[in-house]
């Protein structure tokens, strides 16, 4: 599946592989339990594998020899099944509820207001580091209570383990810079658990810290879901909102749409997850029986995921699939996934891209790229640019 440009544009290969019979087989590269993984990439087949919820398994213990203890990456509720799985999301999902992002929008517009306040004297800027990267990073900062002198490491530490759980480049990583990496990050977050500071706020850390002290979750489920929440919580957004701005800067006349008519932003965030979906695919599933994806059996304990990516590509759900089109409809995309484990996130992150795509273009009508080579990351799981040098021309 890499090949030359593959990171640049993959959809040439997506083509290839929703053409092909079979689901794409790809040999695990780090020692995980099972030799090697299926992925899917046509539309019709990622919708059969989301609606299952009675043969498919996310919890990799199923798979996992006998007598080995679950890490804390195990343990949070994108990996457990059933009443596990149920009993972590509504332990938090809460903070993510239509009641919740009534005040998360009003964090998130002074969020951007400053980010934006940050750039007036200057005239080059890279719309990444300096724009999409601190948003989402301080909004998910705020709602689970993380210092925000601690974001810098924070985002170094997920930019390395994201590389680190990626098959493809897999052999091109430090396996010991990972481990250094993990045992820091899960150090770090072990003492904001810990830290007394924490258990007297509303923050998401105190919710968690209740939880585990009344035997709600245990100590590992406590550490899991802070994990997963911080990096879940800003990772896919960063992209998003980098993705939209480079998407708009490139295609004109769809963002002389948007000026025309602000009202078509939450349409223009819909396309913009569709064509470049910042989560290309997912994490694993196991099939627990006999299961029967398209043409495809697969066996029990076998491992598989989705190409995300490659399904929101597809001319069979989406007619001329190729043109980014803000006015697109219907646009039943699944940037997010689908089925039971449907982003928790996916209200906050699209709040988060329409304000901040809005307010960017309205402050700066002039802004332009200073490159037509996008600077793409290296990495199969996750679609993001590493920068995005422009010009404010304010």
């Amino acid at each position: 599946m890499i090949e030359a440009g593959f990171f640049d544009d993959p959809y040439p290969v997506y083509e290839r592989l929703r053409a092909s019979p079979d689901p794409l087989r790809v040999e695990h590269r780090q020692g995980a339990y099972q030799r090697e993984f299926v992925l899917f990439s046509r539309y019709a087949d990622a919708r059969a594998v989301f609606s299952n919820g009675e043969s498919i398994s996310k919890d990799q213990s199923v798979i996992r020899p006998v007598g080995e203890l679950p890490t804390p990456i195990d343990l949070h509720m994108l990996h457990r099944d059933g009443e596990d799985h149920l009993r972590l999301r509504r332990l938090v999902s809460g903070y993510f509820s239509p009641a919740a992002l009534v005040g998360l929008e009003a964090t998130t517009r002074e969020v951007v207001a400053a980010a934006l306040d940050s750039l007036r004297y200057r005239e080059d800027v890279d719309l990444v580091a300096d724009f999409a990267e601190p948003i989402p990073l301080e909004v998910i900062a705020r709602v689970l209570g993380v210092p925000f002198a601690d974001l810098p490491k924070i985002r170094a530490w997920t930019l390395t383990l994201a590389d680190g759980f990626d098959s493809f480049v897999a052999v091109d990583r430090d396996p010991h810079l990972l481990k250094t990496c993990a045992e820091e990050f899960f150090a770090y977050l072990t003492s904001l658990l810990d830290d007394g500071r924490y258990q007297g706020e509303m923050s998401l850390i105190a919710h968690l810290v209740s939880a585990r002290a009344s035997g709600a979750i245990s100590a590992g489920e406590a550490l899991g879901m802070t994990m997963f929440l911080l990096v879940a919580g800003h990772e896919t957004t960063v992209s998003l909102i980098g993705s939209g701005l480079l998407l708009l800067l490139t295609h004109r006349n769809q963002l002389a749409l948007l000026r025309q008519d602000p009202r078509l932003i939450g349409s223009a965030v819909e396309e913009i997850l569709r064509y470049e979906s910042p989560l290309q695919r997912t994490t694993f599933r196991v099939a627990t029986q006999p299961l029967t994806i398209g043409d495809y059996q697969l066996e029990p304990g076998q491992q598989f995921g989705v190409i995300m990516g490659a399904a929101n590509r597809d001319e069979a759900e989406f007619p001329n699939a190729d043109r980014f089109d803000i006015q697109r409809s219907p646009n039943r995309h699944l940037a997010f996934g689908g089925g039971l484990h449907d982003c928790l996130g996916k209200h906050l992150a699209r709040l988060e891209a329409r304000i901040a795509l809005g307010m960017m273009i309205d402050r700066y009508p002039r802004l332009q790229l200073l490159s037509d080579k996008p600077d793409w990351r290296r990495n199969s799981f996750f679609r993001g640019l590493k920068s995005l040098p422009a010009r404010l021309g304010e």
